[in-house]
């Protein structure tokens, strides 16, 4: 098998997949470029390539119609969002993704932004930048230790919305705080809940009744514009919002407005739309609301973990067994053992 990894990979993965597969590495971040679809299909062809590993790219049906010779497209994302899974699937392709690949990470940083709302860290350390600490008592709202007054978190209840392997990695963090942990999943038994040491809870209870509400739901028609300014406000007076998942779940417009009125004491967002926001935007004027460049992932674990599933499921594809992370697999009854 010749394999081009277009995505971050592991150096050591990379030598364990050479081992039995001829692989070409060029990560867009090292190469500092992203193919387009029509650039894609051309160096797959040009190549020879069977497989292609990628992260930023999109696998699209003219890539796969105009490529024949490539049997396997992996997506180094936590589903494959970037390949043409039906197309892929009508034409007999393999496509692998990575499950979970940033759960662990994403989890750590919804913590970090929540203890940064709620202990104001950023905000003191820009003062303290700035040269604004000041000690002396004349004026309350100038001394640090009262101007920075938070809460712990063992005093808040978290509420989750989806219970995916984020929101599950997140609730671990948040009980080990001593929050109590409530979720809505309609998906996901409410036994399950138990089971982690959460509480079930109704769309409506979850909202009246969490001081933290982390969204962790994908972008589906049922879930696009499902927090409106309504739903938002029926959160208690107080709470913080934390979005780690998709931009268009949420109304910005309804965060920035609720926050400027102090029925949210703060919203921390890493996924906004559009990425990346433009000088001015409301969301940008508020100190009370955090916005982070969608990093979520972005660390060196993520790339190990998602390289050692690839690799694994390449090297299982090989050997003419089942992949452990097939997202189509109707069509590998057909293509096993890849010849």
């Amino acid at each position: 098998m010749k394999v081009l990894i277009l995505a971050p990979f592991d150096a050591a993965e990379l030598g364990r997949l050479r081992g039995v597969a001829e692989a070409v590495h060029e990560s867009w971040v090292d190469e500092r470029r992203m193919h387009s679809p029509d650039e894609l299909a051309e160096r797959v062809v040009a190549g020879g390539f069977d497989a292609v590993v990628v992260e930023a790219e999109f696998v699209t049906r003219d890539v796969l119609e105009a490529a024949p010779g490539l049997r396997v497209v992996a997506s180094a994302r936590g589903k494959p969002v970037n390949v043409d899974l039906a197309a892929a699937t009508e034409l007999g392709r393999v496509v692998l993704g990575t499950p979970g690949r940033n759960a662990e990470s994403v989890a750590d940083l919804c913590m970090a932004m929540l203890l940064d709302r709620v202990r104001h860290i950023s905000a003191a350390a820009r003062l303290v930048r700035e040269g604004g600490w000041v000690v002396g008592l004349d004026d309350d709202s100038l001394v640090p230790y009262v101007r920075f007054r938070g809460v712990e978190l063992a005093a808040l209840r978290l509420g989750l919305l989806g219970f995916g392997a984020v929101a599950r990695a997140l609730a671990r963090r948040a009980l080990a705080f001593g929050m109590a942990v409530q979720a809505h999943d309609p998906f996901v038994d409410a036994a399950v809940l138990e089971e982690h040491g959460v509480t079930p809870r109704s769309l409506d209870e979850l909202l009246a009744s969490s001081d933290v509400l982390s969204v962790h739901v994908e972008r589906t028609p049922q879930t696009v514009g499902m927090l409106g300014a309504d739903r938002l406000r029926s959160l208690p007076r107080g709470a913080i919002l934390l979005n780690t998942a998709r931009p268009q779940v949420v109304d910005q417009d309804a965060i920035v407005a609720l926050v400027a009125e102090g029925h949210l004491a703060a919203a921390a967002l890493d996924v906004v739309a559009p990425e990346p926001l433009p000088a001015g935007h409301p969301l940008l004027g508020d100190d009370r609301i955090l916005v982070l460049p969608h990093i979520g992932g972005a660390t060196h674990d993520v790339v190990r973990r998602h390289s050692e599933m690839i690799r694994e499921d390449l090297e299982r594809l090989l050997r003419g067994e089942r992949p452990l992370r097939c997202a189509n697999p109707e069509v590998l009854d057909a293509v096993l053992p890849l010849r």
